[in-house]
């Protein structure tokens, strides 16, 4: 009788520790997935918000020049950024101040307004050289 009651506690100690190997491994993985989950979290603002900034530049009455234009919506801290490139065409970029995630849209120039092209949306700078793109640091901020 005596085996039988050490083999049912040898049990119990072995479902125990698979147990609490098996909890450690769980909160570690949880734990590896937070940062992860904050960075899609952040991600997924900054689309957003970047989106709400190209909308706000759509509204907007730009004046005519060479290079980039910069408005910035202080309350909302919003940026957007126009290229003027030919005649009437011209390319309409945007993002949160501070952020890296500019998104682009296709303009067509009105007077001082603009004009989104339809399917003229795009979330990479669509121009052939980086140095041609808005500046990290673009006026207005």
């Amino acid at each position: 009788m005596n085996q039988q009651g050490n083999s049912a506690l040898g049990m119990v100690l072995m479902v125990l520790l698979v147990g609490s190997v098996t909890l450690n491994a769980t909160r570690t993985q949880l734990g590896q997935g937070m940062p992860l989950l904050a960075d899609v979290r952040q991600q997924q603002q900054d689309y957003w918000q970047a989106q709400a900034a190209l909308q706000w530049g759509l509204q907007q009455n730009w004046s005519p020049g060479e290079g980039w234009r910069c408005q910035t919506e202080m309350q909302q801290q919003w940026q957007s950024c126009l290229l003027r490139q030919e005649e009437d065409h011209g390319l309409l970029s945007a993002r949160h101040a501070g952020r890296a995630l500019w998104l682009f849209h296709w303009i067509s120039l009105r007077n001082a307004g603009v004009q989104a092209q339809a399917h003229g949306w795009i979330d990479y700078c669509p121009l052939p050289e980086e140095a041609l793109c808005p500046p990290q640091d673009a006026a207005g901020l």
